[in-house]
């Protein structure tokens, strides 16, 4: 087993260990549904920091996380026949904190757009993004052979990971209008070439809104958000926007509804008569 434990799936079995009485008289296939949920409790409530303190939600998922790995790790050996953690059902599972998902107005993109931004290309990217929808992964790996002409209508392929298939979505005018220009670049260049990367994306990106004078924190996945928000706002059905954001299950989608019905009951109580 020891060849397939790294640092962090060491550190998993110290918890566990600390859990089960120091390891005493515990063995790998003892551990069942019933031992996880006493572990996920444990986590929840009992760990603490070498400081005293207890662990954030955020750290107990991680935790858990690197744990089965661990066990998935136990499986590939034959230690176990199978990953007990699978058995346990979504209410069960340590669940990710809940994560605010900005997105901006239409006003406030029409203030990004009237406002320089340093890097030119950072600036085309992220309104590319704000009109299609594409993760930033997706925008650093877009080659000009993944964009496909059919008459005035540009297509974009996205290869899905599950199927290695490119998935063609339709770009409207405005997010091609936001393209640099092709110029000399072969099919195989990238089409934002040279986009900065990391901290000093942030940087820029964080630079641009202070001169926009925005209070959000916009991040590039703020705009993918945007896209999605704004969509469903005009009455773009989710099962459309699902596609266009090439999620794989509706329900990932459905928390971008969820925000714009916020916003309607929002709107709604701003109307008083006494």
């Amino acid at each position: 087993m020891n060849r397939l434990m790294t640092p962090r799936l060491e550190e998993a079995f110290k918890d566990f260990l600390l859990y089960f009485q120091d390891g005493k008289g515990t063995r790998m296939k003892d551990v069942n549904k019933e031992f996880l949920l006493g572990f996920i409790d444990f986590l929840r409530n009992d760990y603490r920091t070498p400081q005293g303190k207890p662990i954030a939600s955020y750290t107990q998922r991680s935790y858990f996380g690197i744990f089965n790995s661990a066990l998935n790790a136990a499986v590939q050996a034959d230690v176990i026949p199978d990953n007990p953690v699978n058995r346990l059902t979504p209410q069960e599972r340590i669940k990710a904190p809940e994560s605010k998902r900005e997105y901006l107005s239409i006003d406030e993109i029409r203030t990004l757009i009237a406002t320089e931004c340093s890097h030119e290309i950072v600036k085309r990217a992220f309104m590319f993004s704000c009109y299609c929808g594409l993760r930033l992964s997706d925008v650093y790996a877009l080659k000009w052979k993944d964009l496909v002409r059919d008459g005035d209508i540009w297509r974009v392929g996205i290869v899905m990971k599950k199927t290695a298939t490119p998935n063609y979505l339709p770009l409207s005018k405005q997010a091609t209008a936001w393209m640099p220009e092709r110029g000399e670049a072969a099919d195989s260049d990238n089409v934002f070439a040279r986009l900065p990367k990391g901290q000093y994306l942030n940087d820029l990106i964080k630079a641009w809104e202070k001169k926009a004078g925005l209070s959000k924190h916009v991040t590039f996945h703020c705009f993918r958000h945007t896209f999605a928000t704004l969509q469903i706002a005009s009455g773009t059905d989710i099962y459309t926007v699902s596609k266009m954001l090439t999620h794989t299950n509706v329900t990932t989608t459905q928390v971008y509804a969820d925000v714009v019905s916020e916003l309607k009951r929002e709107a709604a109580n701003k109307i008083t008569l006494e």
